[in-house]
């Protein structure tokens, strides 16, 4: 029987959980050490569904298994991974009922039941399967953010059920419930070339920080991983480049609860040519080893992992961290089979890992829990990693968002390979920021180039439960250390946000840095002149003086485009009772917007923070279509999922 698991992932979260799949349904080997034989070994494979020829689909043999694992973007969006197998399915010469009649699957979603649309992709998906003559093997499972314990709080009990029946039950209590003293095989192979001692030409040792992030993508490669990108022309042009720090300024006062800066990026030097409004940025961190994280690096390294001896084949202490040398690879297992390659094991730690502000997942409490040496640890993380241990693991980790650097420095007994670090540790994942400039204000003198790219930057700062101070790892590296001529690696990830047109009336609603996308859209608009289709943008934040970002370009803008381009701005806390931008919108605007909407079909585009914005813009948006156009609730309701239909409400939230 082959299992092939397809996932498909914008954050990584589906890959995570592809490949948890991945290594538990191969332990369905009928070794000697299981006495299950209900099943003949399973052949696994885990791949992208974009790696999936889709036209094999109708060709799989009925004794196979296919097991989709889907995420769900914002307001029901799928991953762009999705968008080629799934046309494939719409396709209208499948008779329904029968152009799948062997197909045996399964599909887990992951989603967020904030939003309307939850979990749509894998709801569409599982739906779309079945009417094609599809049998699934077990029911939709649904994975929610909101869950104490995230998406594992659905996914524990989906995969009882997957492995019961496709395995038998035998099966699910030796090799999952009673694998707590044992151990998968670990992918990634690492061997020490030099623990010590001066460097040579092998290693790529340059004290360019973009330089050595290029060699860690290479080593990332080398070890069959998908975390990092690679440096490869894909994604429709959108590759890693590096871009050089114009200015960093902070757009807020010093009393402001939350600090945000304007950065602006030098693109002369790259070859990423264009792009346009609504598009993205996505920046990889750089940490200097120079720096305290540097040395944190060099700490874990020395007190909590260990390395193979390769002429007694034990696990030792890392005697020289500064200088250690390691080769890097697959092991074999994966379906990528990649040549080794040679660099410093604290870049590796630097730039592919997130061991100083990211919380790890459930695999990683299993994998240590082998490796403590301490009893009553290694029953603690045992604990942490079984599914009643759920809610204890969320509240010690994900709660309090505890790094894997604190982690080791709690469960002191837990000496961990590199290679399992490598594997199991969350990897130093891209972070994406609307981009704020236009490009057509920004281009060259013969028009062939965007010279210049900006982002607006919101510091992350909170408190946990205990009080810990937390700030988040790539927007404090950004607004607090950049400065001036750094290097910043960085893509453009094109229609990775909103989509903008030079014609035609919006309405844009960017409370916060939800303003970054329109202070591009509408800059764009001004460049071209285009002051004939109304534009009424509502910002909101906190106080005028102290966190109005862009007042200046929104003055500027209104005068230019003599009214034909309005801004409303609602300051939340100068008054007595908040108000916000729906208050905005219901209000006084109210006539204004429905105008827009019913007369000029102007496009709705809503931006800025995830949490209830999106659904209380939606309400009132909802309430305007019933007051102005004389519509009872549930019609106005059914009003706005016609506007999305057409491609007239969009949401891009974060």
């Amino acid at each position: 029987m082959e299992v092939k698991i397809l996932y498909a992932t914008e954050t990584g979260n589906a890959r995570d959980v592809a490949e948890r799949l991945g290594r538990e349904c191969s332990r369905n080997n009928n070794d000697a050490t299981t006495t299950t034989t209900t099943t003949a070994a399973a052949i696994v494979s885990v791949l992208s569904v974009d790696a999936y020829d889709p036209r094999l689909l109708p060709r799989e043999e009925e004794k196979n298994l296919l097991l989709f694992v889907c995420s769900t973007m914002g307001q029901g969006d799928p991953p762009k991974s999705f968008e080629k197998f799934w046309k494939f399915l719409l396709k209208k010469n499948l008779p329904l009922g029968t152009s799948l009649p062997n197909l045996r699957f399964a599909v887990f979603g992951l989603g967020d039941s904030s939003y309307e649309k939850y979990n749509f992709v894998a709801k569409k998906l599982h739906r779309r399967l079945e009417q094609l003559g599809g049998k699934s093997v077990v029911e939709l499972g649904l994975g929610d953010d909101q869950h104490f314990s995230g998406y594992d709080g659905g996914l524990d009990a989906w995969l009882e059920k997957l492995y019961v029946k496709v395995f038998g039950s035998e099966f699910y209590r030796e090799k999952i419930v009673g694998f707590r003293n044992k151990l998968d095989a670990c992918p990634i192979e690492v061997s020490v070339v030099r623990d010590g001692g001066s460097m040579d030409d092998r290693v790529n040792n340059s004290n360019a920080p973009v330089e050595t992030r290029r060699g860690v993508m290479r080593a990332a490669r080398s070890m069959a991983t998908e975390e990092v990108s690679s440096c490869d022309d894909t994604n429709n042009g959108s590759y890693w480049r590096t871009l050089k720090v114009i200015k960093n300024e902070c757009c807020t006062s010093e009393s402001a609860v939350r600090q945000v800066h304007h950065i602006e990026l030098d693109n002369r030097c790259t070859d990423v040519h264009d792009f346009s409004p609504g598009d993205v940025l996505e920046v990889l961190p750089c940490l200097s080893n120079e720096d305290a994280v540097g040395r944190e690096v060099l700490d874990l390294l020395s007190n909590s992992i260990v390395v193979k001896d390769d002429s007694d084949d034990e696990y030792r202490a890392i005697a020289d961290a500064e200088n250690l040398v390691v080769s890097v690879s697959s092991s074999g297992l994966s379906h990528q089979s990649n040549s080794p390659y040679v660099c410093l094991a604290k870049n590796l730690v630097a730039y592919f890992l997130d061991c100083f502000s990211a919380s790890p997942r459930s695999y990683f409490f299993e994998v240590c829990a082998y490796f403590a040496n301490d009893p009553l640890e290694k029953e603690k993380l045992q604990h942490f990693a079984s599914p009643e241990g759920r809610a204890d693991c969320y509240q010690y980790c994900q709660r309090e968002r505890r790094s894997v650097k604190e982690f080791f420095d709690e469960f002191t007994s837990v000496k961990l390979p590199l290679e399992w670090l490598l594997h199991v540790a969350p990897k130093l994942k891209p972070r994406q920021f609307s981009i704020s400039s236009s490009p057509s204000q920004h281009r060259n003198n013969d028009k062939t180039h965007v010279d210049l790219i900006s982002v607006t930057v919101a510091v992350a700062k909170w408190t946990t439960p205990l009080k810990r101070l937390r700030s988040g790892l790539c927007s404090t590296w950004m607004a607090e250390k950049l400065k001036a001529g750094d290097d910043v690696y960085a893509r453009v990830v094109k229609s990775g946000g909103l989509p903008y047109s030079d014609t035609g009336a919006m309405i844009l609603i960017g409370p916060g840095t939800g303003a970054a996308p329109f202070r591009s859209f509408i800059l764009e608009r001004c460049s071209r002149r285009n002051f004939d289709d109304k534009i009424l943008m509502f910002f909101g934040c906190r106080r005028k003086a102290e966190d109005n970002l862009y007042e200046t370009d929104w003055e500027h803008v209104e005068k230019w485009s003599e009214g034909n381009i309005k801004v409303v701005t609602a300051f939340s806390r100068e008054q007595e009772k908040k108000v916000y931008v729906q208050d905005k919108i219901r209000g006084d605007h109210a006539k204004e917007v429905w105008d827009l909407i019913s007369r000029h079909e102007a496009k709705i585009f809503v931006a800025g923070s995830s949490e209830d914005m999106p659904a209380r813009v939606r309400e009132a948006i909802r309430d305007v279509c019933a007051k102005e156009g004389g519509m009872d609730k549930e019609s106005a309701t059914r009003y706005i999922a016609e506007l999305e239909v057409k491609r007239r409400y969009f949401v891009e939230a974060w």
